[in-house]
């Protein structure tokens, strides 16, 4: 029989406390603007390229019906706009991760029945002034799916 025996040192050396870092990020958050969603405009300028601008619903298809509502958005800050000089309602615009699209949330939208829809639209659409075939998803019923073509006025 044979037996090996091995044998090993701890080193318990000195150690030293790590101080504590306080949580600070709600803090760094109370300073955002955007609703906390971080902007990515290399002209510095912190308001998204919808600010200011108006747009018109021209045509919408929802399963086979196809309507034409004509009605007019205003985007009036980075997170809100208002449809027929109407309340004002909540909207986001990101731009998709490894995509050069950007995704539209429109809140509360009465063309497309009230709900919350989102859909992809090119990174180039407001300087094209126009969003054309663009699919926007309900975001409380995944089967709702409804066309859209929105004309810069």
């Amino acid at each position: 029989m044979i037996v090996f025996s091995a044998s090993c040192k701890k080193d318990f050396g000195s150690y030293q406390e790590v101080p504590t870092v306080p949580d600070t990020t709600t803090t760094k958050q109370d300073t955002y603007i955007d609703g906390g969603v971080l902007t990515n405009n290399p002209d510095g300028n912190t308001n998204n390229e919808l600010v200011g601008t108006k747009w018109v619903l021209t045509k919408m298809v929802s399963g086979l019906a196809t309507t034409f509502p004509n009605d007019t958005l205003n985007f009036t800050d980075n997170n809100h706009y208002s449809m027929n000089g109407g309340a004002s309602r909540t909207y986001t615009l990101t731009t998709i991760t490894g995509s050069t699209n950007k995704s539209l949330t429109l809140n509360f939208f009465a063309p497309f029945s009230g709900s919350n829809y989102v859909g992809t639209v090119g990174q180039y659409f407001v300087s094209d002034a126009q969003i054309s075939n663009a699919e926007f998803d309900d975001l409380q019923n995944s089967s709702t799916i409804i066309k859209a073509w929105f004309t810069k006025i």
